[in-house]
């Protein structure tokens, strides 16, 4: 964590995806991704024109990342506003640095298991071309893909709920009531492993729809949320 001294408030921000929980992150993206800037037709304006977009954008980006600190920190918009300006900004970019900064993910090799540890109990992604996983996992997963295109937050509205229908305990079958509980549970999980499996399960979608794809004249898309990016001009 960076400890930080905004106006006579101390607060912290993370420096690395460990130290921030799905739960928070999910909170931040919804901010971020309600506020997205929506770029007008610049076809045929004028350098005039293209100079006042790009300080409304400039704007736009401040009023987003004073929200999102403030959700960081707990620290309300008005306290914020009433500090100094330059001391504010050197701020602001540690944060737009760190949540644009990129997702350190693993090498997957062939049939290799990843797992991680929650609670004292271990659980495993499915390994290589999901071998493990049943048809009806794959669908109840892909369901919520879709669902995500709805949800205010994106993927990260979803992504506890797909993880604890693809990620088991070692013999563990699939149970509604035990999904619930672990999509709970999955809100405690820190961004880093969350990044892990957001790149194995892009992995592995792709894989099954090319094998689906061969099956029907439709084919299946599967659409994957990345960082969004915020504080850029």
């Amino acid at each position: 964590m960076i400890n930080l001294t905004v106006g006579d408030q101390q607060c912290k921000i993370p420096q690395s995806w460990n130290e921030i929980n799905l739960k928070d992150y999910t909170k931040i993206y919804s901010i971020i991704k309600a506020n997205e800037f929506v770029e007008p037709d610049t076809t045929d304006v004028s350098p005039d024109h293209l100079n006042a977009i790009q300080t409304e954008r400039a704007l736009h980006n401040v009023r987003t990342n004073r929200e999102v600190f403030s959700e960081f920190t707990g620290i309300d918009k008005q306290t914020i506003n009433q500090v100094d300006g330059n001391e504010m900004s050197d701020t602001l970019m540690i944060m737009s640095n760190f949540l644009n900064s990129e997702v350190t993910t693993k090498s997957l090799e062939p049939n290799q298991k990843m797992s991680f540890t929650l609670k004292g109990k271990e659980y495993f992604f499915p390994i290589s071309e999901m071998q493990t996983s049943t048809f009806g996992d794959y669908i109840e997963a892909s369901q919520l893909d879709m669902l995500a295109e709805k949800h205010k937050a994106g993927r990260f509205g979803v992504i506890a709920e797909q993880m604890a229908v693809l990620c088991r305990e070692r013999g563990e079958v699939y149970d509604e009531e035990i999904v619930a509980k672990k999509t709970k549970m999955f809100s405690a999980l820190t961004m880093d492993i969350v990044w892990d499996f957001i790149f194995f399960l892009t992995i592995q979608a792709n894989t099954s729809n090319r094998h689906i794809q061969t099956c029907s004249k439709t084919g299946i898309e599967t659409k994957i949320d990345t960082q969004q990016i915020i504080g850029k001009s």
